[in-house]
């Protein structure tokens, strides 16, 4: 299973948008790369960035060294002798990964985050919610699916 988290932060300050992400992914130890609009795998037409905003286009995964997410939105719990840096829970990563989305969010003042979170590569779903109710519906989603839901998310505040 391959886990992947693709999406853009959209109506952002370019310059001062991409010093506050580093600052989260040094934070958190995860990797946050910068990828082109092409690589939104999935994305349907209606879902892609518009070209007449700034937005910073990334794929999020476990580590700088790493391509994919296999532990951030992988759902199934682990041996708490498990050599990670992150917790054996898997509702506990959820909780992580939802506060690097919220502070992604926040800290950049973006106008909206479009995400995927897909253990296939594949979009099956997609849902428009507000802010405030991103930590309960992803809770709700990851639970239903028992793992990740791969749905793609338009998170406006």
């Amino acid at each position: 299973m391959n886990n992947y988290i693709v999406g853009y932060l959209a109506g952002i300050n370019y310059n001062n948008s991409k010093s506050i992400l580093k600052k989260i992914a040094a934070n958190y130890s995860i990797g946050l790369k910068e990828i082109l609009p092409e690589q939104l795998f999935q994305f349907t037409e209606r879902y892609l960035p518009n070209k007449n905003e700034t937005n910073f286009i990334f794929s999020m995964s476990d580590s700088p060294d790493s391509e994919e997410a296999d532990y951030l939105i992988d759902y199934l719990d682990y041996a708490p002798e498990m050599q990670s840096k992150f917790p054996s829970l898997g509702r506990d990563r959820l909780l992580i990964l939802i506060s690097i989305l919220q502070e992604m969010m926040t800290l950049t003042n973006c106008s909206k985050l479009v995400i995927s979170l897909t253990d296939s590569g594949y979009i099956y779903s997609y849902k428009k919610i507000k802010f405030i109710e991103l930590s309960k519906t992803l809770l709700s989603d990851f639970e239903v699916s028992e793992g990740a839901p791969d749905t793609l998310y338009e998170i406006i505040y």
